[in-house]
């Protein structure tokens, strides 16, 4: 693919020796689609809208990436570093043929990728029908509000891991002088909580309390992958404030996606992807000791060896996460009344955030 590196080296950064990311062999074992893959491809496309709207994808240079720190390397999100904007459209016709696919674009999210560099590449080279959400710098508030006023920025996106120590509250990233001036530019934020939504409710509700003009949408629907205890009283709790959206970026789970959609309503779900993490193939397993963990088939270089093998017995067979939180998304569409699972379809792949971010 053109403008990538072969390999990153995570010694770009001071200290250590981390060794290396490989993330050309990452996309050409992605590229190579297993026979259920093929299959769901084949289903999913001829069920999905012919529009879609990804309101959830990374993209930045590999130029972009001046170090890697260590708990950032060890992390699934450093697979691909750097994902340009012509991998991304290659992509897009390989994975949803047929589909005109538009994006709202940011930058990885990692300490380390210059950022101010990686907004000017988006916002000077994405396609016009494309979107793109500013990264805002939590360390360099001038900067984040003076560049709120671009005329291609349709939304902000800020994420707790950028600080040496993470958020653990909303305000320690998404600063109130920042919040102050996104409602009064009616920009959207795009909201990585600090904590998974159960443990985030009541900061949550405080932000809305203090800007109760300021659209957010909540990535990932709020962190949970699995139908957790106080997940739906988290939901119904937070619905109440109808500026707050979700996105269902790298959820794999049709429960988490019908609790969310039944409090809500599909009027305010959004369909993201997290591109280019949704090529990864990996399941999730209760480890007895380390709790909630990732296992694959391939080894990735944030995959703990021995680990993997132990546990190998439980890894079954692996599909790129996409196809995993689309089918997700089908199953939960599906339960609805006959009558409303044409326009919910429309809406979650394409009009919510159409109207949203302003497409």
């Amino acid at each position: 693919m053109k403008g990538t590196a072969k390999s990153l080296e995570a010694c770009k950064n001071p200290g250590k020796l981390l060794g290396k990311i490989n993330r050309e062999d990452y996309l050409k074992y992605s590229l190579k689609f297993k026979p259920e893959e093929i299959k769901l491809q084949r289903e999913l496309m001829h069920w999905l809208p012919k529009e879609i709207i990804d309101c959830h994808a990374h993209c930045n240079l590999p130029e972009h990436v001046l170090s890697i720190r260590k708990k950032d390397f060890n992390h699934m999100l450093s697979s691909f570093p750097s994902f340009t904007l012509e991998e991304s459209y290659k992509l897009h016709r390989i994975f949803f043929p047929g589909k005109k696919i538009r994006s709202l674009r940011f930058p990885g999210v990692f300490f380390g990728i210059d950022h101010k560099k990686a907004n000017e590449y988006l916002l000077k080279n994405s396609r016009k029908e494309d979107r793109v959400a500013l990264y805002g710098l939590p360390n360099d508030i001038k900067y984040t509000i003076r560049m709120l006023r671009h005329p291609r920025v349709s939304a902000l996106k800020m994420y707790p891991s950028y600080l040496n120590l993470p958020a653990t509250k909303i305000y320690d990233y998404f600063h109130p002088k920042i919040l102050k001036i996104t409602q009064k530019l009616k920009i959207p934020i795009i909201l990585h909580l600090p904590r998974i939504i159960t443990e985030s409710v009541d900061d949550l509700v405080r932000v809305v309390t203090d800007f109760p003009k300021i659209k957010i949408v909540i990535a990932h629907l709020g962190l949970s992958k699995k139908l957790i205890p106080g997940l739906v009283e988290a939901y119904k709790k937070i619905s109440q404030y109808n500026t707050i959206y979700m996105d269902t970026s790298m959820n794999p789970s049709g429960e988490v996606i019908k609790a969310a959609i039944n409090s809500f309503g599909f009027k305010r779900i959004m369909y993201g992807s997290d591109e280019p993490i949704y090529l990864l193939r990996h399941s999730v397993y209760n480890n007895p000791v380390l709790g909630q963990r990732l296992i694959t088939e391939y080894p990735y270089h944030w995959v703990n060896p021995e680990e993997n093998r132990k546990y190998n017995d439980m890894v079954g067979g692996q599909i790129h996460s996409m196809w995993k939180s689309l089918n997700a998304l089908k199953s939960a569409i599906d339960s609805l009344p006959q009558k409303l699972r044409l326009k919910a379809k429309k809406s979650i792949f394409h009009r919510n955030a159409s109207e949203f971010f302003g497409f």
